[in-house]
């Protein structure tokens, strides 16, 4: 029996779903499908050039699990220009999107429900919305991009320690919490 896949983590929806080639006969042609995982991948990788191993721990997977994400979508990237087919970027599973309503923090998961938040282990949280795509028929994986929502909406900026107050600024898609103040080893929390 197959192991459950494991949920992998986006951190920026991609902003354009489909590229599309110059030629007359594009509707006889096949579209590859690009997961949204692979668009992940290859975006940390070789748009951002973070190094794999770093790209893996982003993503929340193993290094040889983001490896084969990687070749996949570049393997499906090369067909698309060679071939000259449309290129079109899908995403596959069910996720429910919460928010920290104490610090702004947005997260989706498809599978486990949150009764706290993981930045700042507030349980001040709300389920904002499930995405479906009617084109598609499938639930389509995405995570909000930060900001864009009004004052004081997304993540903090910075992680500070409660006891000391110790600052550094904030790494995108991991929680203030998963770090520790360097001088008293206390989780940091999210601030502004």
């Amino acid at each position: 029996m197959a192991r459950p896949r494991r949920f992998r983590r986006i951190s920026q929806e991609p902003q354009i779903r489909c590229f599309k080639p110059e030629r007359d006969d594009i509707d006889n042609l096949d579209s590859i499908e690009i997961l949204i995982d692979e668009f992940e991948a290859i975006r940390l990788r070789d748009y951002h050039d973070i190094q794999q191993k770093r790209s893996a721990e982003i993503m929340g997977v193993s290094q040889p699990t983001f490896h084969r994400i990687l070749n996949s979508a570049r393997k499906k990237i090369a067909d698309a220009l060679i071939n000259g087919n449309p290129l079109v970027i899908v995403g596959r599973g069910h996720l429910i999107t919460y928010e920290c309503k104490d610090c702004g923090f947005e997260w989706q998961h498809p599978h486990k429900e949150y009764e706290k938040c993981p930045d700042c282990a507030s349980s001040n949280i709300i389920q904002v919305e499930e995405e479906y795509s009617s084109e598609s028929e499938e639930f389509l994986l995405q995570r909000r991009s930060y900001g864009g929502r009004g004052v004081g909406a997304g993540p903090p900026t910075v992680c500070r320690c409660p006891n000391c107050g110790y600052e550094s600024p904030k790494e995108l898609a991991v929680p203030c919490s998963n770090t520790k103040c360097p001088k008293c080893e206390t989780p940091l929390c999210g601030d502004d």
